[in-house]
């Protein structure tokens, strides 16, 4: 009897390592495939326009950003783009983060961004060390990375920054970026790419969906 209940329990000891084995998998194999398709429910489009420094509140206002003429300047150091985006998708807890890259550069250089304005009102931008994941996960934002400094300490990336707004089902967000200082002058928004990403309530990034620009006409 001790002998049998001594095997009943080892097999069920197995049993349990077992199924605790493939619960681990199973969501391993979810969160990849998460990271890879995430965004495949959401339908983005994004509209762009390049204007001159003292056009960049007018544009911004045109786009459909009411306070835009509190907010939003142009700044004669640096070209500005001013995106409009709407999405289409299921509603989501979290939020979405908006990154605006130069595809001129090999990885995409990531641009500063200025601020925006949703449904809700103004909306500011921001970086956490949780999105330093991107690039680890995607090839096209590297650029998002920490820099290692010259005495070994890491800082966050100089350039990456993200505008925020409520990841709901149905939206749109105008956000205004800025170059580098020293970037060549950009003439087709088509060259620049949109990272659009899912950002649970937790703070932690699921996934990240690459949306071309189109050229403005």
């Amino acid at each position: 009897m001790g002998r049998h209940g001594a095997r009943l329990r080892w097999v069920v000891a197995l049993v349990s390592v077992t199924i605790a084995v493939l619960a681990t998998v199973d969501r391993f194999v979810e969160r990849e495939r998460e990271w890879a398709h995430g965004g495949d429910q959401v339908a983005v489009t994004v509209e762009a326009r390049l204007p001159e420094p003292d056009q960049v509140t007018g544009t911004a206002a045109a786009l459909g950003w009411p306070h835009a003429t509190d907010r939003v300047r142009g700044d004669p150091d640096r070209q500005s783009v001013v995106l409009r985006l709407r999405w289409s998708g299921p509603p989501r807890k979290g939020s979405y983060q908006v990154m605006v890259l130069d595809n001129r550069n090999s990885p995409p250089r990531a641009l500063s961004p200025e601020g925006g304005s949703d449904a809700a009102g103004d909306t500011g931008f921001n970086w956490a060390d949780a999105y330093e994941v991107l690039a680890a996960r995607y090839d096209w934002l590297a650029d998002t990375a920490a820099r290692e400094e010259s005495d070994g300490t890491e800082s966050g990336a100089p350039h990456a920054g993200a505008i925020g707004t409520r990841a709901i089902g149905d939206g749109s967000l105008i956000a205004v970026f800025r170059l580098d200082p020293g970037a060549l002058p950009l003439d087709d928004p088509s060259r620049l790419v949109v990272a659009f990403c899912h950002v649970d309530a937790d703070g932690e990034v699921r996934w990240a969906k690459r949306v071309p620009v189109p050229p403005s006409y």
